[in-house]
C-alpha cells in the first residue's frame, strides 16, 4: 500500500514519485525477470520494458490493490514474451563454442548467482532471489507470483538444499 501513495502523487503530476516506485520495485522486477530469461542482459531489458509498460498504463492501475503485485505481472509477462521470442531464435553460447567468439578460454561460473540459474527451476529461482537479494517475506512473494505462502516456503527450501548440495559438492 506505500507504493499506491507514491503512485497517487505521479497520478497527480508528481514526476519524481516515480522514483520511488522504481526504487522500491527493481530489485523485484529484475529477479523476476532473470529466473525466466536466465539472461542479465534480457532482463535489464525487460525492466526497462516494464517500467515504460507501468508509465503508459498507470492510469489505469486501481488504487488499493496490491501495486507490487501488478509491476511484477507486469514485468513476468513481458519475460515470457521475450523468451517466446528468444525460442525462435539460435542461441550459441560462448562456453561451449569459445573459438567463434576469438576467445581462447572462456570465463568460469563462479557466482552464486549463475550455479542458481544453472540448478534451479524458473520459479525456485525467482523465490530465492525475491527473498536473499530483495528481502521480502514469503508472504509477500506468494501475493506476486501467486502462490500459496506454504508453496513458497516448500520451494526455498527445496532451492536452498539444492544450491547446499551442489556446493558441497563443488567441495565449497
Amino acid at each position: 500500500m506505500v507504493l499506491d501513495k507514491f503512485i497517487k502523487k505521479f497520478i497527480n503530476g508528481d514526476a519524481s514519485a516515480f522514483d520511488e516506485i522504481y526504487n522500491r520495485t527493481r530489485k523485484s522486477v529484475y529477479y523476476v525477470a532473470l529466473s525466466i530469461l536466465r539472461d542479465k542482459v534480457l532482463a535489464e531489458d525487460v525492466m526497462q520494458t516494464t517500467y515504460m509498460r507501468v508509465l503508459k498504463n498507470i492510469q489505469g492501475y486501481t488504487l488499493g490493490t496490491n501495486a507490487s503485485a501488478w509491476i511484477i505481472k507486469i514485468a513476468k509477462n513481458e519475460a515470457i514474451n521475450v523468451r517466446k521470442v528468444r525460442m525462435r531464435e539460435q542461441y550459441v553460447d560462448e562456453y561451449e563454442n569459445h573459438t567463434v567468439f576469438g576467445i581462447s578460454e572462456p570465463d568460469t561460473y563462479g557466482e552464486l548467482i549463475d550455479l542458481a540459474k544453472r540448478l534451479l527451476a524458473d520459479d525456485e529461482f525467482s523465490i530465492l532471489m525475491l527473498v536473499t537479494a530483495c528481502g521480502y517475506k514469503r508472504k509477500e512473494i506468494g501475493k506476486m507470483l501467486d502462490m500459496p505462502i506454504s508453496t513458497v516456503t516448500w520451494k526455498y527450501k527445496n532451492a536452498l538444499l539444492k544450491m547446499r548440495n551442489a556446493l558441497e559438492k563443488e567441495g565449497c
